[in-house]
């Protein structure tokens, strides 16, 4: 049985990506839920600390399935460290598989979710992502080590993740169309792959020179 607080993050999960995080009020959240208005403010302080939890929540849980998958190619490589293709292909993966229900087949509010925090709450959705985690910070650390980049900060990580983020959301979309392009989405996931080999390639110019 979920409890009152599971019930609040999935209803407003739901309504702020269907109608939008400035539209969705407090009330319309607590009447899905079943509880009471001042739910909110009771378990998390209020609704923009509730939008927080609940991107934070999925970030974690698309990390840990990103940390598994990287985990998981590893051995496959035959070698120390994954490609930079290997590793764009983990990411591509595991947003594609992590944006839909495995039961339903249908795109997961999330994705929606985090396209409205974009425009609406940027500053809470990057608070949400500046949180160190596993298998973000293993996908860096190993993208680094396949040009034996030392410093970190070379790759402008912000920058890395967002054109590998954009170009998945893309797929996810075209995924999520009734035409379901299995072809299109292939191709999607080359251009990131070589965005991404590009984008290495020229931060390893750089580093050289």
């Amino acid at each position: 049985m979920e409890s009152t607080q599971q019930r609040l993050l999935k209803n407003a999960e739901r309504l702020m990506a269907e109608n939008g995080i400035t539209a969705t009020s407090v009330r319309e959240i607590t009447d899905a839920a079943e509880a009471n208005v001042a739910s909110v403010n009771y378990y998390f302080g209020s609704k923009t600390e509730l939008l927080f939890e609940l991107l934070t929540s999925r970030f974690v849980q698309l990390d840990t399935a990103l940390h598994a998958k990287i985990k998981s190619i590893e051995p496959e490589t035959g070698q120390n460290t994954p490609s930079v293709a290997d590793l764009g292909g983990a990411y591509f993966d595991t947003l594609i598989e992590q944006a839909f229900d495995s039961e339903t087949g249908r795109m997961h509010p999330f994705v929606s979710l985090i396209q409205r925090a974009s425009s609406e709450q940027e500053a809470v959705l990057d608070r949400a992502q500046d949180l160190s985690l596993p298998g973000i910070s293993m996908l860096i650390d190993l993208l680094a080590d396949s040009i034996a980049l030392s410093e970190r900060k070379k790759l402008n990580f912000p920058i890395l993740l967002d054109m590998m983020f954009g170009v998945t959301i893309t797929a996810i979309s075209v995924r999520s169309n009734e035409t379901r392009n299995p072809v299109l989405i292939s191709a999607v996931r080359g251009f990131l792959v070589a965005g991404a080999e590009r984008y290495m390639s020229c931060i390893a110019i750089d580093k050289s020179e």
